[in-house]
């Protein structure tokens, strides 16, 4: 009895170990050698930023003339990119991130939501303003001004004299990212030349039901057992 009580412990430690949560980060780009690199990045305009304002920012977003925060939740990355040789760089399709750029962005969102995965695209006309470098934190309903380190990503897939995109996304193994998510904000660290490209960002989630609305959901579903027992 003793040895049937010992395996399922550590039947059930092995299964708690299993579902322990983890961020995983995935990181990919595209380049293909000449000065204008049609990319294959599909990015969002039904996500939970998708239009929206900072409701904070800090730093410059607009160097070198670039499009700053709106592009970052406008749903749109052009295609193809290019550079001097295939046409002007879209300078405008990109914000200027890093310790030389824009420094932080906070997002406050429309309602609490479930936060699934976060999908950050970026580039340059070259090599030399592709990295992406920043920290995600988050904020919950119940302390909304109060944010938690969520993970930081340091992304650089090398150099080129031509242009390149990037991707990354961050999941969690076990679902949700992060729960009852009141803002997210992106605070960018040192990368390479001062400042990077970034073309868009992502927050894909779903939005929390308001206690009232649950309660709604309780009350019908309540009616709707009792008409099923009167018939």
């Amino acid at each position: 009895m003793k040895q049937q009580l010992a395996g399922i412990s550590c039947a059930f430690v092995a299964l708690a170990g299993a579902a322990q949560a983890a961020v995983v980060i995935a990181t990919d780009s595209q380049t293909n050698g000449t000065n204008s690199l049609p990319h294959t990045y599909v990015v969002s305009s039904t996500d939970l930023i998708n239009g929206l304002a900072p409701s904070a920012q800090a730093g410059t977003f607009t160097q070198e003339g670039t499009g700053g925060t709106p592009v970052l939740t406008n749903g749109a990355f052009p295609s193809p990119i290019t550079r001097d040789g295939g046409g002007p760089f879209q300078f405008g399709a990109f914000a200027t991130g890093g310790n030389g750029g824009g420094t932080s962005v906070t997002y406050t969102l429309g309602s609490a939501s479930n936060i699934t995965g976060i999908d950050v695209y970026g580039g340059w006309q070259d090599g030399g303003r592709d990295q992406q470098s920043y920290s995600v934190l988050y904020s919950t309903a119940i302390a909304p001004a109060t944010f938690i380190p969520l993970t930081t990503v340091n992304f650089n897939p090398g150099g080129t004299a031509f242009p390149q995109v990037t991707r990354v996304s961050i999941t969690d193994n076990a679902g949700n990212l992060a729960s009852n998510v009141a803002a997210l904000r992106f605070d960018f660290n040192a990368t390479e030349n001062g400042y990077s490209g970034y073309a868009e960002i992502d927050v894909l989630g779903t939005a929390v039901p308001e206690p009232g609305a649950l309660g709604l959901l309780g009350l019908a579903t309540i009616g709707l057992a009792a008409r099923r027992r009167r018939r």
